[in-house]
């Protein structure tokens, strides 16, 4: 059985080491100067007690629509399908691990497994005061981070253009299609390059499938290194729990990357960076989680229509599940 994970939890994750941390000598703002400790909220008063519960499915919906990347209806959602392994770089190592600990615990509640040590990083949130310098030296040395153009979800020349703007955050992430239920038919010579050579595809790959395919596809898109920016000078009094919930929000899920925030009607941590740290929630909200659970709760070979669905069941078992307070029942309306 997988293990209920609430807020006040991960929350707690952070707040028993953060303020052990130390700061980084660089002159840019950064996460690893936590709030005094004094004004640091207790783990039990993480509740944000303003927040408000959508009433119903089409409020599910509509907000959906606003904040998550649209795919086309009968395509997989893209995520990740085995573990992820965090790697946080650019500020205190005390703060990074307590970051990417936060980042493993959202894993571990929508579901993931467990990562083994030594693994090679595939989550990754970078940190720095000259994300555009950044961004060239990781081109430079780490490509794995950046992957060829036809498996990244973000042309190089977009991401170079958001960094030069200014954008205190930006994501990329690398996936790759898989067949769900058997492998590329190969022909005699048992070359899966020639598969259907001379009879059934004429040269074309071809994979057999059992599954009727306006039902559900017949493949699935598996995420397989995903990669957060931020820009150090703009984190100014966000608190690590904020910077490892949005960085997780962008790794384990597909937001859009320009959001109206006009249309938005529900409370989330994707506000961050309009409203400012001590605006926004501490934390994940309600309906962030339930987006991320919605995602994962998905079949890998769903399509993505489907995600309105299990992200409204996701959010409904919130309240029975992890004590959220939900509305309270209608009256019964008059005869």
């Amino acid at each position: 059985m997988r293990q209920t994970v609430t807020r006040a939890t991960l929350a707690a994750m952070l707040f028993m080491g953060a303020g052990a941390a130390s700061a980084q000598d660089a002159p840019a703002p950064s996460p690893a100067s936590p709030p005094p400790a004094e004004a640091e909220p207790r783990v039990d008063e993480i509740e944000v007690l303003g927040e408000r519960r959508l009433e119903d499915g089409q409020a599910i919906y509509e907000n959906l629509e606003v904040l998550a990347e649209p795919q086309a209806f009968n395509q997989p959602v893209p995520r990740f399908h085995g573990p992820v392994c965090v790697s946080v770089t650019g500020v205190d190592a005390k703060v990074a691990r307590l970051v990417e600990a936060r980042i493993n615990a959202v894993a571990d509640y929508v579901g993931l497994p467990k990562a083994k040590e030594g693994c090679k990083a595939n989550a990754v949130v970078l940190i720095s005061a000259d994300p555009p310098k950044m961004f060239e030296a990781v081109i430079k040395e780490r490509f794995g981070l950046i992957g060829q153009q036809q498996n990244r979800d973000v042309a190089i020349g977009t991401i170079r253009a958001d960094l030069a703007a200014g954008k205190p955050l930006v994501a990329w992430s690398q996936s790759s299609e898989r067949n769900y239920d058997g492998g590329t038919t190969a022909d005699s010579s048992g070359d899966p390059a020639l598969a259907g050579a001379g009879s059934f595809g004429d040269g074309l790959n071809v994979t057999r499938t059992t599954m009727t395919g306006r039902l559900r596809s017949t493949i699935f898109i598996a995420k397989d290194v995903a990669v957060v920016a931020f820009d150090a000078k703009q984190l100014a009094d966000v608190h690590p729990i904020q910077l490892a919930d949005i960085a997780a929000l962008y790794l384990l899920g597909n937001p859009r990357r320009n959001i109206d925030y006009e249309s938005l009607g529900t409370s989330s941590l994707l506000t961050l960076f309009r409203d400012g740290p001590k605006k926004s929630p501490i934390e994940m909200t309600d309906f962030d989680r339930a987006y991320l659970k919605g995602i994962y709760s998905l079949r890998p070979n769903d399509f993505s229509s489907r995600l309105y669905r299990t992200v409204t069941a996701a959010y409904d078992k919130q309240c029975a599940e992890e004590g959220v307070p939900c509305p309270a029942d209608p009256l019964p309306k008059r005869k």
